[in-house]
C-alpha cells in the first residue's frame, strides 16, 4: 500500500470461528480491512472487535445465512452500502451433513448445497467483474482434501459438493488469469474448526489421530501464500499431500476400497 492510501478490503465468509477466523486473522494482520460474514451475529462481532483492537484495521460484520438464496446479493449491497470494493474474496462457509442421504431432511441437503456450491460461485460471480476492471484481485474457495478422494456412504453429499468447489475453481483459475485476478482452491484435510461439531461428528474424524488435524492459522496463511503465487490448487500439510498423491495414483477400485475399510 503506498502511504496514505486506504487499506484494502477482504471479505470472507464463515469468519466466526475456525479456518474462516484464522485467515481474517491473517489478513488482519497483514494490514487489510475486512468485510465478515456468517450467520451467528454474536461471535462475528467479538472476532471483529478483537481484531479491529490488536491490528487496527476495520473490520465490518455483515451477518447472513449463505443457505439463504439471496444472501450473496445482500452481502454485495452490504459492500455497495458501506462504500467498499472487495480486493480478495475468501469462500470458506462450509458445514458436514452425516448420515445416510435419504436418512436426512432435505431442507438440511438443500443448504449445504446453497452454502457450500451456490453461494461461493455467486459471490465470485458478483465480486470478480471489479476486480477484472482493476486486473487485480485474489479469490480463494476452501475446498477440502475430500474432493480429491473417492466418496463413500455417509459422504454422499459432501464429498461431490466439495469436487464440485475445487472444480469450479480450478475452471475459474483460467478464466480470470488474463484478467490478473488469481483463483485458488485450499483443500485442508482435518482441522481443528468448529466443524466437526457442527456436522454432529463423522467416523473419519473420531478415528484420526489428532496429531494428523492441522491448525486453522497454517491453513490461512498455506492458502494466501498459494493465491499470492496464483497456483490453482493448495494442499496445505505434508501428510495431506502425500495422501492426494496415493490417491491419485492407486488404481480407482483399490481408492474405493480404502476409504471403505
Amino acid at each position: 500500500m503506498a502511504p496514505g492510501s486506504p487499506r484494502p478490503v477482504a471479505l470472507v465468509t464463515g469468519a466466526s470461528s475456525g479456518i474462516g477466523a484464522g485467515f481474517a486473522r491473517a489478513l488482519a494482520a497483514r494490514g487489510h480491512d475486512l468485510a465478515l460474514v456468517a450467520r451467528r451475529e454474536a461471535p462475528l462481532r467479538e472476532v471483529a472487535g478483537t481484531l479491529e483492537r490488536a491490528h487496527g484495521i476495520r473490520a465490518h460484520c455483515l451477518p447472513a445465512d449463505l443457505a439463504r438464496p439471496g444472501a450473496p446479493e445482500e452481502i454485495a449491497a452490504g459492500l455497495a452500502a458501506r462504500g467498499l470494493a472487495a480486493c480478495l474474496l475468501v469462500n470458506n462457509a462450509g458445514f458436514g451433513v452425516p448420515g445416510m442421504l435419504c436418512d436426512v431432511p432435505w431442507e438440511r441437503h438443500r443448504a449445504t448445497i446453497e452454502v457450500m456450491a451456490a453461494a461461493p460461485v455467486r459471490l465470485c460471480h458478483l465480486l470478480a467483474p471489479a476486480m477484472m476492471a482493476a486486473r487485480s484481485g485474489r479469490i480463494v474457495n476452501v475446498s477440502s482434501l475430500s474432493a480429491l478422494l473417492p466418496p463413500h456412504a455417509g459422504g454422499t453429499l459432501y464429498y461431490p459438493v466439495k469436487s464440485f468447489l475445487l472444480q469450479f475453481s480450478l475452471a475459474f483459475h483460467a478464466e480470470m488469469r488474463p484478467h490478473g485476478v488469481h483463483v485458488t482452491a485450499v483443500c485442508p484435510g482435518f482441522t481443528a474448526t468448529g466443524f466437526r461439531a457442527a456436522a454432529g461428528g463423522t467416523v473419519e474424524s473420531v478415528a484420526v489421530p489428532r496429531w494428523l488435524w492441522s491448525e486453522p492459522a497454517d491453513v490461512a496463511a498455506a492458502a494466501l501464500r498459494a493465491v499470492a503465487a496464483n497456483r490453482p490448487v493448495c494442499i496445505p500439510g505434508l501428510f495431506n499431500k502425500m495422501v492426494a498423491v496415493a490417491f491419485k495414483l492407486a488404481p480407482a477400485a483399490l481408492g474405493r476400497r480404502m476409504v471403505r475399510g
